[in-house]
């Protein structure tokens, strides 16, 4: 403890001492900072990371020791390496100083708040599309209950180990393991996870672009084992790749092969497959969050049945994603995205059925509708005002991780269209096979933990309109 504190002492003598502190954002022309042309990293100090291990946070920093920089590329890569930073999910909030040495040779000082890590959150949610449909109708039977055990940045290394167990209208038990670097270049990385889900009811098919639900009361209508492995391949900052197998075994029970002989495929009341995927994603963004600048690039191939199995399925999916965010003007921003989604067959088993309105991938304004179909395309645009910039308050009372609560709202028009292609014929799916495009305002709230609501008000090509509330960011 006192060697601690001598070196803590000794640490910032020298850095108030000896030399002279920038906020990188406060450059101005007659600086000291601006001396020399350029500037040598000749030391990097990391403070507030009581868990995380320093290797972790160096990997996010886009220079070295050693390196030479203008003052131009040591200011952007300041900023985009807090921004690498806060989007490891791990701190709350990042500083990144300069202390210089001399005109030439600066010190790096990076300030961070971690996020408390340990998480054992009760569940309590609404097992539905959205959270609209569920006001609708408002079906208590609905809810799900139990407790998720989370150890976010597991052994200070950015590991995350999950337990869940889940009751109510669905009951899961699910083991998650990520490891996002297992050799010591840190680009490689290993995620495992293994399921078990049952339910009594489901969504068997759809008609009139409306959820057809069975129920049985007797036993569950449908079971799900399930287990995955994946390695991720990270080389750079922004750059992903991973592939992985998985294995699902789904039963239902006679009375939904019967109602949907088509929900399995094959007129089966079994199915148990091995699937292959890999995932590509360059993502830019300044934050994962709720984005303002950069974008997010994704693509997808996924193989559901290997052959290898009795009761398996056959089918080929492709999906791509762009998401763009643009500053127009100091607290204006214009976000859109196009989503693409392709099926190698048309006969897909219902379970595995592409659609819009199920979760969050939707059209805005067709919230108490879903689409089915195997080929989808979704174009998204939206125009939003900094109505409360960024900010934060002392809590006081509350430990450091929790000791600040920042916030931001953001008030945004926007509009969505989208094209489902139906090549089976779903009964009366008349949103298929035709342009569908919905426009709204919307005011987002966004603070830490990733929090954001969203509260909308839209109106469809119909003419319909309505008041819509969601929790993740709109684009």
């Amino acid at each position: 403890m006192m060697k601690s504190l001598l070196f803590i002492f000794s640490f910032f003598l020298f850095y108030n001492s000896f030399s002279q502190a920038f906020k990188i954002d406060e450059f101005k022309e007659d600086s000291s900072f601006l001396v020399a042309d350029f500037k040598v990293v000749q030391q990097i100090q990391l403070i507030g990371n009581r868990v995380t291990k320093a290797e972790i946070i160096l990997r996010e920093i886009t220079f070295e020791l050693g390196d030479t920089l203008s003052n131009q590329e040591f200011s952007a890569a300041l900023e985009q390496s807090k921004k690498n930073i806060l989007n490891t999910s791990l701190f709350n909030f990042a500083k990144l100083d300069v202390a210089l040495i001399d005109s030439v040779n600066a010190m790096v000082v990076v300030q961070l708040t971690e996020r408390w890590y340990l998480f054992p959150l009760p569940i309590f949610e609404i097992d539905d599309n959205n959270f609209n449909t569920w006001w609708r109708d408002k079906d208590f039977s609905r809810i799900n209950y139990g407790m998720i055990l989370t150890r976010n940045n597991f052994r200070g290394r950015k590991e995350k180990l999950s337990l869940t167990a889940k009751y109510g209208f669905t009951e899961r038990y699910r083991l998650k393991y990520d490891i996002p670097y297992i050799n010591k270049n840190q680009k490689g990385g290993l995620s495992f996870s293994f399921s078990y889900n049952r339910k009594d009811e489901i969504v068997y098919s759809s008609f009139d672009n409306e959820r057809l639900l069975y129920k049985n009361v007797d036993q569950d209508a449908i079971r799900n084992y399930s287990g995955r492995i994946s390695y991720s391949y990270r080389q750079a900052i922004f750059n992903t790749h991973s592939v992985g197998i998985e294995y699902d075994y789904n039963s239902v029970v006679d009375s939904v092969r019967l109602l949907n002989p088509n929900f399995l495929g094959g007129n089966r009341l079994k199915a148990n497959f091995f699937s292959l995927f890999y995932v590509f994603t360059n993502d830019k963004r300044d934050s994962k969050n709720y984005p303002l600048k950069g974008h997010f690039l994704k693509f997808s191939l996924k193989k559901y049945g290997l052959g290898v199995t009795k009761n398996t399925v056959d089918l080929l999916n492709f999906s791509a994603e762009l998401k763009k965010y643009i500053s127009l003007h100091d607290r204006v921003y214009l976000a859109g995205s196009l989503t693409g989604v392709i099926a190698a067959n048309d006969n897909q088993p219902y379970l595995l059925q592409n659609g819009l309105g199920y979760n969050s991938f939707a059209i805005r304004s067709y919230e108490y509708y879903v689409i089915d179909g195997q080929n989808i395309g979704l174009a998204k645009a939206q125009l939003k005002y900094q109505l409360v910039k960024p900010n934060s308050f002392d809590l006081g009372f509350i430990t450091e991780r929790f000791g600040k609560f920042h916030y931001a709202f953001y008030l945004g028009l926007f509009t969505d269209f989208a094209y489902v292609e139906d090549n089976i014929g779903f009964l009366k799916n008349d949103l298929a096979n035709q342009i569908q495009f919905g426009s709204g305002i919307g005011l987002d709230f966004v603070s830490y933990y990733d929090i954001v609501i969203r509260t909308e008000f839209s109106i469809n090509k119909f003419g319909e309109s309505g008041l819509f509330l969601h929790f993740v960011a709109p684009i």
